[in-house]
């Protein structure tokens, strides 16, 4: 997931984490390079559209191998399909689920996607396009719906990063699309499982990746995410963001403590239910800031750890 910061600031955020060092690798993403790791809980409708996605493709069209983590769906998941393993989470979070996807994996590459995400043509061997020996790159999230929600979600760029250096790289990763070496996680450590919801953990590996590499933008990888249309899901989202935002101030210099607070903002497209909706995100954003860090387990049910 992400981090939503939408008020006017500077482009670059200011922390000593987004320093980019002189690391670069001779080892280019390729299709059959490519293992795909999906966390999932409780998402049985996204699966199976995954399902339909993966099974269409062609020999020639497939990554190396799909991973499918179940973080303790209450139904367990079933999908069968040639080049597929369904691994379990232990039900402690996005982010813990993302390790036991990445650490199994067979490829050099690791490709995150959301399950509520359905992949464009040519995905994931797009993030190849313009590669210069980044160690992650960056695809794009756009809104597969057309109701109000989606439409506020695309144009406010919800699932884009927020942050980008001079020379238009992004200064950290969201998770529902993007592709890491699997050498740099393991410098890293992964991802970090003090983040036990969707909030900030994307954020936290792509700033700690950024230290030994640089992050690329590719907007050929595509994928479509599939945002649920209630009013519910949207304050919760905004909650579990301002809480993320919260708990990636606490682990940054002091400096960076205003940029991750939440401001008041308008939105990008005007119109007046988006004027509306922002002011909604904003007090769940802030809403979300005072209650704190997530606390120490992820909620016991609801899909996609709170969406």
């Amino acid at each position: 997931m992400t981090l939503a910061l939408f008020s006017r600031r500077p482009r670059g955020l200011p922390v000593a984490a987004v320093a980019v060092s002189t690391l670069g690798l001779e080892e280019a993403p390729r299709l059959k390079s490519i293992s795909v790791v999906v966390p999932v809980r409780d998402n049985p409708h996204g699966l199976a559209r995954l399902g339909t996605w993966w099974r269409g493709l062609g020999e020639d069209q497939r990554p190396l191998e799909l991973i499918v983590v179940d973080d303790a769906s209450r139904v367990p998941v079933e999908f069968v399909a040639e080049e597929v393993r369904i691994l379990q989470g232990g039900g402690r979070g996005p982010a813990c689920a993302r390790n036991v996807g990445w650490r199994a994996a067979k490829g050099p590459w690791v490709a995150f996607l959301d399950s509520d995400c359905l992949p464009a043509a040519g995905w994931p061997a797009s993030f190849a396009t313009g590669w210069r020996g980044e160690v992650a790159v960056q695809g794009a999230v756009r809104a597969m719906g057309t109701d109000w929600l989606s439409s506020y979600y695309e144009s406010q760029g919800v699932l884009r990063p927020m942050a980008w250096t001079e020379d238009g790289r992004p200064q950290y990763l969201i998770s529902a699309n993007c592709l890491v070496h699997r050498d740099t996680l393991e410098r890293i450590g992964g991802f970090g499982e003090r983040f036990p919801l969707a909030a900030g953990e994307d954020v936290d590996l792509g700033l700690r990746l950024s230290q030994i590499g640089a992050l690329r933008w590719c907007a050929d990888a595509s994928v479509a995410h599939d945002f649920e249309p209630s009013m519910r899901a949207f304050v919760r989202r905004f909650l579990r963001y301002g809480r993320g935002n919260r708990m990636l101030a606490e682990g940054q210099p002091e400096s960076a403590g205003d940029f991750f607070s939440p401001r008041p903002f308008l939105p990008l497209l005007r119109r007046p239910e988006n004027f509306l909706l922002a002011g909604i995100a904003f007090v769940a954003l802030g809403a979300g800031w005072l209650l704190g860090g997530h606390g120490t387990k992820p909620p016991s049910k609801g899909s996609l750890w709170g969406d």
